[in-house]
Formats: structure tokens, C-alpha cells, sequence
């Protein structure tokens, strides 16, 4: 119960950090918005940043803090190594992505040329857009830093730093905007990204320091074993979150075909499914990944497999119900969102039409993330690209199949169904690899039988109020939507305490904990 408790705790930093981003994003998003509007400045913008935030997806975020959590956690308590690792990848990484950024600023007139096509015949805009790459190359330096420190500090189970420094990168762009804009005009929006990469990289050096640890140059860093095991972990990862990427371009060119409107309404959609996706899902597999991690660098295998089913359980726990409660409330919740000016009710219709069929894979999107890191804890980031690979393909397969049928919705539709696809593969092929894992007694079919129950009558329930409050065409401002939140949040916990489900008892546990704690 106690590393329950831990985790629980440790998914809620991380999912209350995510969710202070988003905020903070959302913020950053109106005052760019407010500050340029949908003109060619902000147009040129955000071509500029497509460059150096694919490369910080595929490389920085994603595939160098995932990777190095596993070697990291190899060190252990050995202060000398561990800190010598951390030398020597911050080296490396340095050195690297340094020159990989000199020569995106070097050829930045070129990569604006093929990338932004459209903006070939419009010089001032093209100028612009070549300006802003040239600036913001440098932030994936910066990004790369805090991913290093991120996966440093999440292995250390300092989660608190890491989950609210990217509140700092959208803080950036806001002060830059804020105070910056009078007198460097629109180039106050590349400024703002890199005075935000400043700030997420230095908001997390203190908690290494008081850790013990510190950044300093190793030019040998290429005899350190640990970092060549990083680059070699890396590049499978940046494969598997290229495959994504892919799965996301099909989709939109795909729904290019169909009615207008049908890319943005996937879009907005999709941004609405990120959030819970973020705060839960996302949250819950970077918590879980550096004790899985640690159990098997240590050999505890019957311990990694039950951190594994703790991890799943909590998953199926929160996304069921987050699901239902999506495309339940699906039409409110767009309208809330999104419906004004020229964003009228029809588009409201589709975008809601589409975050249904994306809502029905939010459990399974939210399963691959702790699959995938319970894999890349065992020291194995291939059979994920290998499994995410079949995915793509299956989701092509499907969007050309259902969007004949459903136009748009289909697209949507086939994404979930993927997910389910790519779950099935991955908990197969890690039953093959641990032999640990059996379906029947994966989760216990006591606890299946209540967590059906519960979302159940949890279902039922926001129909009920779907019906009373949003019915004869009744509109609800923000705080009746939010008292829906609060209200249905905590019938369902009311739910998990009467149906006894373990979740319940850790929840009491982390509360209890942080009492004696206190007093």
C-alpha cells in the first residue's frame, strides 16, 4: 500500500504540473493571439517553430528523458558513477545538439524554403520566417538540458521540479510579449521561446544540487558506458515518436478529402483529449518509470509486475470514467470550449462527433504510454517501434476503410481502434518477454467485475445529468460545468469507497500519510 500510496502522490505532482502547463499554455496561446492575430507575422511564427519543436519531440522530451531514466536508475546508490554519468551525458548531449543546432541556424533559409512552400513568392514573410528559425534553433539546446535534468530528477523521485518547469517556457513567451513586444516587435515571440527555454532548463538545477549532484564538463565522455547505452536507447525512441507523428499527418491529409471543416474539427478535438491524456495518462507512466526501472536493474521481477498492474489498474481506474464522461458531455463541453465567433454550433457538432470516437481509445492511448516505459525499463525500446510500426499501418488501413462510411468520424475512430491494436501487441510481447504477466491473473477478475459497476453506474449517472442540465436547449456557463466536474468527481470516488476497490484505500492512505506528515 505504501508504494501505492508513492505512486499516487507522485502522478499527481506530475499530472497537477501538466495540468498548470496547459493553463499556462492556453494563456500563452490568447496573448499571441490577442498580440498578432491570424496574420502572416503569426502564420511566419509558427512555421519558424514547427522546426525546432519536431526536433524537441522526437529527440529532447521524448526519446533522451525516457532513455536515460532506465541507465540512470542502473547507477543506483553509487554517488561516484552516478555522477559521472551525469557529466558525461551533459557533455555529450551538449556537444551534439549543439552542433545540430549551428547547423539548423546555418541552413535555416533553406529548411524555411522547403517546409514553409507557400510563402516562396512573399519575401518580407519569407525574410521573417528565416529570422525566427535562426532564433529559435538554440531552444533545442535548452530543451535538451531540461530533459537531461528531467530524467535525472525523476529517477532521483524528485518529480515536483520536472512536472512545473514547463510552466516557465510558456511564462517566457507570456513576459516576453508582456514587456518585450514595444520595442522588438513581433520578434518578441522567438525571444519568448528561448527566455522560456532559459527558464525551464534553470528551475530545475537547484533540486540536482541539493541532491548531491552537478554539471560539469567531462571530454571524455564518450568512455562513460552509461551514455553510449543512451544514445543507443535513444534512437529506437525517436523512432516510435516519429510513428506517431506519422499517424497524425495521414489523419489530416485524409481529412483534408472530407467536408470542409473536418481537419480542425480532429484538431480541436484532439486538443480537448490531450488534456485528460496528459494529466492521467502521461502523468501515471512518468511516475511509474523509474521504479520500474530500479526493480529490474535490481532483479525484483515479481516487484516489477506488480508496480506494472498498480500502474494499469490506476489507468483503467481514471480513464474509464474520463472516457464516459467525454462523450457524454461531449457537445457541452466543445460549445463551452470553443463555440464563438466563427465557430458556430455546426462546427461545435463536429468537433463534438469526433472527440467521441477519440474518447473511445483515450484507456488504451493511456495504456500504451505505461506499456512502452514498462519495456524501455527493461533496457528493450525496439519491440515498441516494431509494435507502433504495425499501429501506423493498421491506422492507414482503417482511415481509408471507415472514412468511407464515416466520413471525418471514421478517422477518429480508427485511431482508437489502433490504440486498442497496439495495447493487445504490446501486453503480448511483454508476457513473452517477462513471462510474468497472464491475462488470467493480470487483474483479478473481482476487481474487473467492480470497475465495471462502478463506470457503470457512473455512466448512468451523467446521462442523468446530461438529460437535466443541458436539455431544451439550456445553456451553462463555466461554473455550472465545473460544479458538473466537482459533482460527478465525487460521486465517483463516493463509488469507489462503497464498492471497496483497493484505489480507495491508497487514496485514504496517501491522505492519512500526509497528515501524520504535517502534524
Amino acid at each position: 500500500m505504501r508504494e501505492e500510496g508513492s505512486l499516487v502522490k507522485n502522478t499527481l505532482i506530475v499530472g497537477m504540473g501538466t495540468f498548470l502547463s496547459r493553463i499556462s499554455g492556453f494563456l500563452r496561446e490568447i496573448l499571441i493571439s490577442s498580440s498578432f492575430g491570424a496574420t502572416w507575422i503569426t502564420d511566419a511564427f509558427l512555421i519558424a517553430y514547427t522546426i525546432p519543436n519536431l526536433l524537441r519531440r522526437l529527440f529532447a522530451e521524448g526519446a533522451l528523458s525516457t532513455s536515460v531514466v532506465p541507465v540512470f536508475s542502473r547507477y543506483g546508490e553509487e554517488k561516484e558513477s552516478s555522477q559521472k554519468f551525469i557529466s558525461a551525458s551533459f557533455t555529450g548531449f551538449t556537444l551534439i545538439v549543439a552542433l545540430v543546432c549551428v547547423g539548423g541556424m546555418i541552413f535555416s533559409p533553406l529548411l524555411v524554403r522547403i517546409i514553409a512552400v507557400g510563402f516562396r513568392g512573399e519575401v518580407e514573410k519569407l525574410s521573417l520566417t528565416t529570422n525566427f528559425t535562426f532564433i529559435m534553433f538554440p531552444f533545442l539546446l535548452l530543451i535538451s538540458w531540461s530533459a537531461l535534468l528531467m530524467g535525472f530528477l525523476n529517477t532521483l523521485n524528485i518529480f515536483s521540479w520536472s512536472a512545473v518547469a514547463p510552466v516557465f517556457f510558456n511564462l517566457g513567451t507570456i513576459f516576453s510579449l508582456w514587456f518585450l513586444k514595444s520595442f522588438l516587435g513581433p520578434y518578441a515571440l522567438a525571444w519568448g521561446v528561448i527566455l522560456g527555454g532559459i527558464g525551464q532548463f534553470l528551475f530545475q538545477i537547484p533540486p540536482l544540487y541539493q541532491a548531491g549532484f552537478h554539471l560539469h564538463w567531462d571530454w571524455k565522455f564518450w568512455e562513460n558506458e552509461g551514455f553510449r547505452q543512451v544514445i543507443g536507447l535513444m534512437l529506437p525512441v525517436s523512432f516510435s515518436l516519429a510513428a506517431s507523428q506519422i499517424n497524425t499527418i495521414v489523419d489530416r491529409t485524409i481529412a483534408s478529402t472530407c467536408q470542409e471543416g473536418a481537419v480542425s474539427a480532429l484538431y480541436f478535438a484532439d486538443r480537448l483529449m490531450e488534456l485528460p491524456l496528459g494529466v492521467f495518462g502521461v502523468a501515471i507512466s512518468i511516475a511509474i518509470l523509474p521504479s520500474l526501472s530500479q526493480k529490474f536493474s535490481k532483479g525484483e521481477e515479481v516487484e516489477w509486475k506488480n508496480a506494472l498492474t498498480q500502474g494499469m489498474r490506476w489507468i483503467i481506474f481514471l480513464m474509464l470514467p474520463v472516457a464516459a464522461f467525454l462523450i457524454i458531455f461531449s457537445i457541452p463541453l466543445v460549445k463551452l470550449v470553443y463555440q464563438r465567433g466563427a465557430f458556430d454550433f455546426i462546427a461545435s457538432s463536429m468537433t463534438a462527433r469526433a472527440l467521441i470516437f477519440y474518447a473511445l481509445g483515450l484507456p488504451f492511448l493511456s495504456l500504451n504510454l505505461l506499456f512502452t516505459r514498462a519495456f524501455y525499463s527493461r533496457g528493450d525500446t525496439k519491440t515498441p517501434v516494431k509494435i507502433s510500426l504495425i499501429a501506423v499501418f493498421s491506422n492507414v488501413g482503417l482511415d481509408l476503410l471507415l472514412v468511407r462510411w464515416m466520413n471525418f468520424g471514421g478517422l477518429a475512430l480508427a485511431t482508437s481502434v489502433a490504440a486498442f491494436l497496439n495495447s493487445f501487441l504490446l501486453i503480448l510481447f511483454l508476457n513473452r518477454l517477462s513471462g510474468l504477466i497472464k491475462f488470467k491473473n493480470f487483474l483479478p477478475s473481482k476487481w474487473i467485475g467492480k470497475i465495471l459497476t462502478q463506470v457503470t453506474i457512473f455512466t448512468l449517472f451523467c446521462q442523468f445529468l446530461q438529460g437535466r442540465f443541458y436539455s431544451g436547449g439550456k445553456e451553462k456557463g463555466l461554473f455550472s460545468f465545473i460544479g458538473i466536474i466537482i459533482l460527478v468527481s465525487g460521486f465517483y470516488l463516493l463509488l469507489t469507497f462503497l464498492l471497496q476497490l483497493e484505489e480507495g484505500k491508497a487514496i485514504i492512505y496517501l491522505f492519512h500519510n500526509r497528515r501524520s506528515n504535517t502534524s
